[in-house]
């Protein structure tokens, strides 16, 4: 009698386990609408939880589970740890800039205070739609800090769970660096296959925080008001995953250099 594959069938709990909690948290964003404009909206609050948790299971558990490897042996380390929080403090403030700067434009008003403040709000995107709750998940919840008269930032879900993501695959990077360096002799042409696998981190990482510098210095968000905000929607929502491919990517190379230089 043939039995049945226990490993196959194990393989399809992770899979399923990451896409059933986008699906309900597709579910719950749109039951946000029942709530309508109340702030914040528990929905709302509780769908970018379960999406963001689905996203970074399934990154983890499948393209990313090496870097997540890596990482674990790593952060105990105090150039990981201290590598980590830097990072991860630079991409939240910056991104909380160009957050900032695009609900600006949304809510046709500058995000104004008189004193020290930090608000949680929520915002359900009209008509209601399976397309617009999804939408919702991506700015959904954010947290505003203001400090009069004029700084004010703003942290969402997704760009905390995005730079958790990027500081785990530095991080990753710099280990297999690290590696790399312990295997190959000290000749110039070793060390060079050391210091061109550095440089694709540093690319990775400046992919993500030269544009909003830029943007966070030259274009103050009131600008936005009478501006259109494709700039700071492309450099928000894509140049993060940019950055997060090609970390990958030049890990995928510095395990392949390893190898090689393992021979």
């Amino acid at each position: 009698m043939e039995m049945g594959n226990p490993t196959g069938a194990r393989s399809l709990v992770g899979p399923l386990h990451g896409t059933a909690f986008i699906g309900l948290s597709i579910l719950t964003s749109y039951f946000a609408y029942l709530w309508g404009s109340t702030t914040p909206n528990p929905a709302a609050l509780v769908a970018p939880v379960l999406f963001w948790y689905g996203v970074s299971f399934l990154l983890f558990t499948y393209p990313f589970h090496r870097a997540f490897q890596a990482f674990r042996g790593h952060i105990r380390t105090k150039l990981g740890a201290t590598v980590f929080a830097v990072y991860l403090l630079m991409h939240v403030f910056l991104y909380g800039f160009l957050l900032e700067g695009i609900l600006v434009s949304f809510f046709a008003q500058p995000l104004v205070s008189r004193s020290v403040s930090v608000y949680v709000t929520t915002s359900v995107f009209a008509p209601p739609t399976i397309s617009n709750a999804i939408l919702a998940l991506w700015f959904n919840p954010w947290v505003t800090l203001m400090i009069p008269p004029s700084f004010v930032d703003a942290i969402s879900f997704y760009s905390l769970a995005i730079a958790i993501v990027i500081a785990i695959l530095i991080v990753a990077n710099i280990a297999e660096v690290r590696e790399l360096g312990s295997v190959v002799s000290g000749s110039l042409k070793s060390r060079t296959l050391v210091v061109l696998p550095a440089l694709g981190i540093v690319l990775g990482a400046s992919c993500c925080l030269s544009v909003p510098i830029l943007f966070t210095v030259d274009a103050p968000s009131v600008f936005l008001l009478t501006n259109p905000t494709w700039l700071y929607d492309v450099t928000y929502f894509l140049f993060p995953p940019a950055g997060a491919g090609l970390l990958y990517i030049n890990l995928h190379a510095i395990g392949r250099i390893t190898t090689m230089a393992r021979l």
